[in-house]
Protein backbone atom coordinates (compact mmCIF):
# COMPACT_ATOMS: atom_id res chain seq x y z
CA UNK A 1 0.00 0.00 0.00
CA UNK A 2 1.24 3.87 -1.02
CA UNK A 3 1.70 5.94 2.39
CA UNK A 4 -0.12 8.25 1.23
CA UNK A 5 -3.25 5.45 0.81
CA UNK A 6 -2.20 4.44 4.47
CA UNK A 7 -1.99 7.66 5.54
CA UNK A 8 -5.54 8.48 4.28
CA UNK A 9 -7.06 5.15 5.52
CA UNK A 10 -5.53 6.01 9.15
CA UNK A 11 -7.31 8.89 9.18
CA UNK A 12 -10.56 7.46 7.73
CA UNK A 13 -10.53 4.94 10.87
CA UNK A 14 -9.75 7.85 13.20
CA UNK A 15 -12.64 10.10 11.82
CA UNK A 16 -15.42 7.03 11.60
CA UNK A 17 -13.94 5.95 15.83
CA UNK A 18 -14.80 9.41 16.17
CA UNK A 19 -17.54 9.77 14.81
CA UNK A 20 -19.10 6.53 16.87
CA UNK A 21 -18.36 7.80 19.58
CA UNK A 22 -15.57 5.39 20.09
CA UNK A 23 -13.86 5.09 23.70
CA UNK A 24 -9.61 5.86 23.68
CA UNK A 25 -8.09 2.19 24.25
CA UNK A 26 -7.73 2.17 28.12
CA UNK A 27 -5.47 4.31 29.79
CA UNK A 28 -3.78 1.20 31.46
CA UNK A 29 -3.05 -0.61 27.80
CA UNK A 30 -1.51 2.71 26.42
CA UNK A 31 -0.27 5.30 28.50
CA UNK A 32 3.65 5.03 29.84
CA UNK A 33 3.96 3.89 33.80
CA UNK A 34 4.98 7.40 34.38
CA UNK A 35 2.01 8.82 33.16
CA UNK A 36 -0.19 6.31 35.13
CA UNK A 37 1.28 7.11 38.02
CA UNK A 38 1.25 10.68 38.22
CA UNK A 39 -2.28 10.26 36.68
CA UNK A 40 -3.35 8.06 40.21
CA UNK A 41 -1.43 10.42 42.34
CA UNK A 42 -3.71 13.22 41.16
CA UNK A 43 -7.02 11.78 41.64
CA UNK A 44 -5.83 10.14 44.94
CA UNK A 45 -4.46 13.45 46.63
CA UNK A 46 -8.45 15.01 44.90
CA UNK A 47 -9.80 12.93 46.84
CA UNK A 48 -7.37 13.74 50.30
CA UNK A 49 -8.28 17.58 49.57
CA UNK A 50 -12.12 16.59 49.70
CA UNK A 51 -12.37 14.77 52.26
CA UNK A 52 -14.36 11.36 51.78
CA UNK A 53 -16.61 8.77 53.34
CA UNK A 54 -15.59 5.44 53.31
CA UNK A 55 -18.64 3.54 54.58
CA UNK A 56 -20.11 4.38 57.33
CA UNK A 57 -16.87 6.53 58.42
CA UNK A 58 -15.88 9.31 57.35
CA UNK A 59 -12.12 10.51 56.95
CA UNK A 60 -12.06 14.87 56.87
CA UNK A 61 -9.20 16.54 54.07
CA UNK A 62 -6.04 15.29 54.72
CA UNK A 63 -2.31 16.28 53.24
CA UNK A 64 -1.73 15.04 49.69
CA UNK A 65 0.24 11.86 49.22
CA UNK A 66 4.01 12.08 47.62
CA UNK A 67 5.48 10.09 44.64
CA UNK A 68 8.02 7.58 45.84
CA UNK A 69 9.83 5.36 43.66
CA UNK A 70 10.72 2.94 46.50
CA UNK A 71 6.82 2.17 46.75
CA UNK A 72 6.73 2.29 43.02
CA UNK A 73 9.34 -0.14 42.33
CA UNK A 74 7.70 -2.33 45.42
CA UNK A 75 4.22 -2.06 43.77
CA UNK A 76 5.60 -3.31 40.68
CA UNK A 77 7.15 -6.42 41.81
CA UNK A 78 4.07 -7.49 43.19
CA UNK A 79 1.74 -6.06 40.03
CA UNK A 80 4.10 -8.09 37.47
CA UNK A 81 4.39 -11.24 39.67
CA UNK A 82 0.69 -11.57 39.90
CA UNK A 83 0.39 -11.33 36.19
CA UNK A 84 3.29 -13.34 35.62
CA UNK A 85 2.11 -16.12 37.90
CA UNK A 86 -1.22 -15.42 36.88
CA UNK A 87 -2.84 -14.52 40.97
CA UNK A 88 -4.43 -11.68 42.65
CA UNK A 89 -3.64 -11.86 46.37
CA UNK A 90 -1.87 -9.10 48.86
CA UNK A 91 0.54 -12.47 49.55
CA UNK A 92 2.72 -13.65 47.38
CA UNK A 93 3.08 -17.37 46.46
CA UNK A 94 6.56 -17.07 47.97
CA UNK A 95 4.71 -16.09 51.11
CA UNK A 96 6.30 -12.71 50.62
CA UNK A 97 3.48 -9.70 52.10
CA UNK A 98 3.84 -5.87 51.57
CA UNK A 99 5.98 -5.06 54.13
CA UNK A 100 8.72 -7.39 52.71
CA UNK A 101 8.31 -6.16 49.35
CA UNK A 102 8.91 -2.59 50.44
CA UNK A 103 11.26 -3.86 52.62
CA UNK A 104 13.12 -5.49 49.79
CA UNK A 105 13.47 -1.64 48.16
CA UNK A 106 15.40 0.11 50.82
CA UNK A 107 12.42 2.33 51.97
CA UNK A 108 11.89 2.49 56.24
CA UNK A 109 8.52 2.61 56.69
CA UNK A 110 6.88 3.38 60.23
CA UNK A 111 3.30 2.03 58.98
CA UNK A 112 3.00 0.43 55.60
CA UNK A 113 -0.84 -0.14 53.59
CA UNK A 114 -1.97 -2.08 50.24
CA UNK A 115 -4.31 -1.74 47.73
CA UNK A 116 -4.74 -4.33 44.69
CA UNK A 117 -7.08 -4.09 42.02
CA UNK A 118 -8.07 -6.72 39.22
CA UNK A 119 -9.75 -5.33 36.22
CA UNK A 120 -9.99 -1.77 35.68
CA UNK A 121 -9.08 -0.58 32.66
CA UNK A 122 -7.98 3.41 33.66
CA UNK A 123 -6.77 5.20 36.33
CA UNK A 124 -10.08 6.82 36.75
CA UNK A 125 -11.92 3.52 37.30
CA UNK A 126 -9.11 1.93 39.50
CA UNK A 127 -9.18 4.80 42.13
CA UNK A 128 -13.02 5.28 41.42
CA UNK A 129 -12.97 1.18 42.52
CA UNK A 130 -11.30 1.59 45.53
CA UNK A 131 -12.82 4.82 46.72
CA UNK A 132 -16.04 2.66 46.45
CA UNK A 133 -14.24 0.21 48.75
CA UNK A 134 -14.61 0.67 52.59
CA UNK A 135 -11.34 -0.89 53.34
CA UNK A 136 -9.16 0.44 49.86
CA UNK A 137 -11.13 4.07 50.58
CA UNK A 138 -9.67 3.81 54.47
CA UNK A 139 -6.10 2.76 52.99
CA UNK A 140 -6.71 5.47 50.54
CA UNK A 141 -7.61 8.40 52.99
CA UNK A 142 -5.52 7.27 55.73
CA UNK A 143 -3.48 10.33 56.85
CA UNK A 144 -0.93 8.99 58.61
CA UNK A 145 0.40 7.71 54.98
CA UNK A 146 2.34 10.70 53.35
CA UNK A 147 3.99 8.43 50.97
CA UNK A 148 2.27 6.09 47.62
CA UNK A 149 3.83 4.47 44.71
CA UNK A 150 1.47 2.74 42.02
CA UNK A 151 1.78 0.11 39.00
CA UNK A 152 0.02 -1.64 36.59
CA UNK A 153 0.95 -4.64 34.94
CA UNK A 154 -1.06 -6.97 32.37
CA UNK A 155 -1.23 -10.28 32.31
CA UNK A 156 -1.82 -12.54 29.10
CA UNK A 157 -5.20 -12.96 28.85
CA UNK A 158 -7.04 -9.83 27.62
CA UNK A 159 -8.85 -7.65 30.96
CA UNK A 160 -6.34 -10.02 33.19
CA UNK A 161 -4.71 -5.97 34.26
CA UNK A 162 -3.60 -5.85 37.59
CA UNK A 163 -3.00 -2.49 40.19
CA UNK A 164 -0.85 -2.51 43.07
CA UNK A 165 -0.74 0.84 44.92
CA UNK A 166 1.63 0.83 48.14
CA UNK A 167 1.37 3.48 51.03
CA UNK A 168 3.71 4.24 53.42
CA UNK A 169 4.52 6.88 56.49
CA UNK A 170 8.15 6.85 56.52
CA UNK A 171 10.16 5.77 59.54
CA UNK A 172 11.72 9.02 61.68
Amino acid sequence: MHRQSLRALIAACFVLSAAAGAAPPPVAATAPGAILRERVLDLVNQARARGHHCGKDYFSPAAALRKSSPLDEAATVHAKDMARRDYFDHRAPDGSEPRDRVRRTGYRWNLIGENIAFGPESAEEVVAGWLASPGHCANLMDPRFRDMGIAVASGRKRGHIYWVQEFAKPAP
